[in-house]
């Protein structure tokens, strides 16, 4: 049962991700392809998954009392997901033609649907009589019309995997937060499969037509589905959270700076919320941070020096950082000076205020990862180290580089 788990884990994930949407489905009545499309692949993809455990597989064989049963419904499930992936990732992207979109998504059901009844026959017309939970695919890779099968499942995977691995990260360029998040992981795990599950299937496989025994590859290839259905699972998931999960991600990359700033004092205190943490509206407690990062800083706005964020970014870009980052960077060593000047009750009658600039505009969660940077540590544990020796405001940052 142990070694189970990851794969009901995965399958659990990806019914949950489907029972989610039933509602949804039922109301559009079939007349929504992309929510169609997604339910389709979400139901199978949990067929797929939970077929494959090696408990379900020894069950398959008692119920129906087959031999290697198990093995065409696991080609079957796994053939019928890859056709649902592209079908799903065509009908997701969609685009002005809506008609071309329909017409791709019907070749791609017909051709795989018919490779699924293909493989059903195939299965039918060969003999498989000993049973095979691990080695299926070398053991009877020379077997009249089941060899055929099994090439038949290979290059039907391959080349879904292939495209719904290009289609997914070609897309994600053009989209931004948690649906490129999926979209990438999305393609990652289809790419596991084309670049390592089907090559080390196919050769073992050829090998065997040449009187070779390279099994060891089959294990590898084993190794590969649970991780590549963890990543499926999750790519899926992700966007389905929507504006929830960005809200959970902003929120997390938030902790650091509003960490930062809690030794800031005389700014507005936040209204706290009464309910339980785990009852409070995620929304909410995102906008009690920001609004909490935002009054810190411009309590704090009297220390923040100009000249510490231009030398910061100047050895931001001197160590090959991109200008963006470099940019957030210089900004948050800034605000972690002006941070310690602050505590410290220091003088700013030597700090040059900030010029208006790009600086102002940066998100806010850039800021936050740039405070755990070396540059931006090295700015805050000079100034406090000066603060303290000088009880004003320190000497200028140019003599000492962050």
């Amino acid at each position: 049962m142990t070694s189970d788990a990851v794969f009901y884990l995965s399958g659990g994930m990806l019914l949950l991700a489907c029972l989610l949407k039933l509602p949804a489905l039922i109301r559009a009545k079939g007349r929504d392809w992309l929510l169609s499309s997604i339910c389709a692949l979400l139901l199978v993809g949990s067929g797929v998954i939970f077929s494959t455990a090696p408990t379900v597989v020894s069950y398959l064989r008692q119920l129906t009392g087959i031999t290697n049963v198990a093995v065409p419904l696991i080609y079957i499930l796994l053939t019928a997901f890859s056709g649902a992936s592209i079908v799903l990732v065509l009908n997701w992207r969609g685009g002005p033609d809506v008609t071309q979109t329909r017409r791709l998504s019907r070749i791609t059901i017909a051709v795989y649907g018919s490779c699924c009844i293909l493989i059903a026959v195939l299965f039918s017309l060969g003999s498989t009589p000993v049973e095979q939970r691990f080695r299926f695919d070398t053991y009877y890779a020379t077997t009249p019309f089941i060899r055929e099968m099994i090439v038949l499942y290979i290059v039907a995977h391959a080349a879904a995997s292939l495209t719904a691995s290009r289609l997914c990260w070609r897309w994600s360029h053009d989209v931004h937060g948690t649906l490129r998040t999926g979209l990438r992981i999305l393609a990652a795990g289809y790419l596991m499969h084309y670049c390592v599950y089907d090559p080390a299937v196919a050769a073992a496989v050829i090998a065997r037509w040449t009187g070779r025994d390279w099994d060891f590859l089959i294990e590898i290839a084993r190794l590969m589905t649970a991780p590549s259905a963890v990543l499926v699972a999750a790519g899926f998931m992700i966007p389905l959270l929507g504006p929830r999960g960005e809200e959970a991600v902003r929120y997390w990359q938030l902790s650091p700076l509003a960490k930062a700033l809690r030794p800031v004092q005389g700014a507005a205190s936040p209204v706290l919320l009464t309910l339980p943490w785990w009852q409070q509206p995620l929304r909410l407690r995102l906008t009690q941070r920001q609004t909490y990062i935002a009054d810190r800083i411009v309590a704090c706005r009297d220390q923040c020096d100009h000249r510490i964020r231009a030398e910061a970014l100047e050895a931001a870009l001197a160590g090959k950082t991109a200008p963006d980052a470099a940019a957030a960077i210089a900004e948050a060593a800034m605000i972690a000076a002006a941070i310690e000047l602050h505590r410290a009750g220091a003088d700013h009658a030597d700090i040059v205020p900030p010029e208006p600039g790009p600086g102002h505009t940066l998100d806010l969660a850039r800021i936050s990862r740039a405070m755990r940077t070396p540059i931006v540590r090295n700015v805050a544990r000079r100034t406090r180290t000066q603060a303290a020796h000088n009880g004003t405001a320190p000497e200028h940052a140019g003599r000492r580089r962050p």
